[in-house]
């Protein structure tokens, strides 16, 4: 039989071949501004990734699943995992049925989220004590990281959060007398997972490396017991239906990475109660990526990516010198420092929540729907909270999209300016093309909105201001004109009678409370 390389007529490619192709095709733009990605936790990603880029770290590469440090799984032949459902139920006996049926349908644990320690003998009736747990109990071994996550901690942060009370919870246990593998054995952690997908992977993966190292400390050969649960941060109210999409992908990375348990947080439970429904949804993402992708049969599916590989070590060495130089007085200031820079991306909507501060859906109705106030902090509230303003008051207001010119660009920002407004609930009406400034002043009349925008091209914007502005500000005093794009020339569109402009670097949450004033909403 033939040893012949199956690959062998495809001669290799090296990495300054790779670079010269991509330099060619940049045309001469920026490599660093359009190719690599800079994260919140200051991790520059490239574009593509190659062998070389693991040369460096064989400590994580030579280890085996089940081996020092873990970050292969701590199983050698599955990649099993708990699936784990959280019980909504109040009432202690409708609470014990709803974690039956969960457990009939395909839950292998169960979380109880209310009661008290007299409702637990009534929790427990009928299953196994041994697959129940109480979100209401306290117990301090159980290391949570969910409130720093929603709060804006980056993943850093989460990381030197998590292996700090680890290590304060050990030196408790056995202070008081217990010995290190007692200790080590009772400690777990519970996390939230967010959308950064291969972040994600990454970070559990890290995380197991890094408690690894520190129970080694103790003379304890293990590592960390990981529980993994879909986030809240990003859970949106409105298109809550694209929650499914969020919560499928975070439990894949949490299944990827090998976490011990996951629960899947139903799409709804951001604006009410989750019923039968949802549950059995969220409860069928972990079936399906058990019995349909079987997940939980491949060990350390993410191994010998050199992305995924190379991100591990670079989260891992970042949470490694932030715990080191942990200090509990700084880190509210460092995590309000975090949320800053996200909540500076969501008001210019480069962090996108599909159907809120992105293509919204105009005809969805949800203040009426909403029966439960969350007390976490969520990126797309300040979005939500506007266009519930809008849809509270009773007025929806118009804006006129006056397309010019140029059809390539007048088309993109008439698309750009629909979601702008659409994310305040506004009633956007588009048009295809206006010839004329008759045909133009005629078409205002008939829609009367409180908002018109000339969507054109930046090279054609002051000559068509010159004769739309002033025909409006003459029919229709009261109307806003703004210009869409952000041209060089504003001063002199200004003088034309232009009153604002809409960009991509507009701070939308900001503009958008403005003209709720302005239009009496507010």
């Amino acid at each position: 039989m033939s040893q012949e390389k199956l690959f062998a007529e495809f001669p290799d490619v090296s990495t300054e071949e790779w670079e010269a192709t991509i330099q060619a095709d940049l045309k001469g733009a920026d490599y660093e501004k359009k190719l690599i990605w800079k994260t919140l936790e200051g991790i520059a990603v490239k574009p593509y990734y190659r062998k070389a880029d693991t040369d460096g770290i064989s400590w994580l590469l030579n280890n085996l699943p089940g081996e020092f440090p873990y970050a292969r799984g701590t199983k050698k032949t599955d990649n099993n995992w708990e699936i784990r459902e959280n019980i909504y139920e109040e009432n202690p006996a409708a609470a014990n049925a709803a974690a039956k049926l969960a457990l009939q349908r395909g839950a292998d644990a169960v979380c109880f989220l209310h009661g008290t320690e007299a409702d637990i003998p009534a929790l427990y009736a009928g299953i196994d004590q041994g697959i129940i747990y109480f979100d209401f109990v306290e117990n301090k071994s159980i290391i949570k990281t969910h409130s720093f996550h929603n709060a804006g901690a980056n993943i850093i942060q989460e990381l030197s959060i998590a292996l700090y009370a680890g290590l304060e919870q050990m030196d408790a246990l056995t202070e008081a007398g217990q010995t290190a593998e007692q200790a080590a054995a009772q400690i777990s952690f519970s996390i939230s997972v967010g959308s950064r997908y291969f972040l994600e992977i990454a970070k559990i993966r890290a995380l197991r490396i890094l408690w690894a190292n520190v129970l080694k400390e103790y003379g304890v050969t293990g590592t960390a017991k990981i529980h993994a649960c879909t986030s809240m941060w990003n859970a949106t109210v409105f298109d809550p239906n694209v929650n499914m999409l969020r919560l499928t992908t975070e439990a894949m990375s949490a299944a990827i990475a090998g976490a011990d348990s996951i629960t899947v947080i139903p799409y709804d439970a951001v604006f009410k109660k989750p019923d039968e429904f949802s549950c059995r949804i969220a409860r069928n993402v972990q079936l399906l990526l058990k019995n349909e992708c079987n997940f939980h049969k491949i060990v350390d599916p993410s191994a010998g990516s050199y992305y995924i590989e190379t991100l591990t070590d670079q989260i891992a060495s970042k949470a490694l010198e932030a715990f080191k130089n942990f200090d509990p007085n700084s880190i509210q200031k460092a995590i309000d420092d975090s949320w800053k820079q996200k909540e500076k991306l969501i008001a210019q909507r480069r962090e996108v929540f599909i159907g809120t501060n992105q293509y919204p859906n105009l005809q969805e109705k949800m203040s009426d729907k909403i029966t439960v106030q969350l007390d976490i902090r969520r990126g797309p509230y300040v979005f939500e909270a506007l266009r519930l303003q809008t849809e509270k008051s009773g007025k929806t207001p118009k804006v006129f999209l006056w397309t010019a010119g140029d059809l390539g660009m007048r088309l993109a920002r008439a698309t750009f300016i629909k979601n702008f407004f659409g994310c305040a609930g506004y009633t956007v009406i588009d048009t295809n093309g206006i010839s004329n400034v008759q045909e133009g002043i005629e078409l205002v009349k008939k829609n009367s909105p409180q908002i018109v925008v000339l969507c054109s091209k930046d090279e054609e914007y002051l000559e068509l201001a010159k004769e739309i502005f002033p025909a409006l500000e003459k029919e229709f005093p009261n109307i806003i004109r703004i210009v869409a794009g952000n041209p060089k020339d504003a001063e002199d569109l200004k003088a034309a009678g232009a009153q604002d402009f809409v960009h991509v670097l507009t701070n939308a949450i900001d503009s958008l409370s403005s003209y709720q004033k302005k239009l009496g909403i507010a």
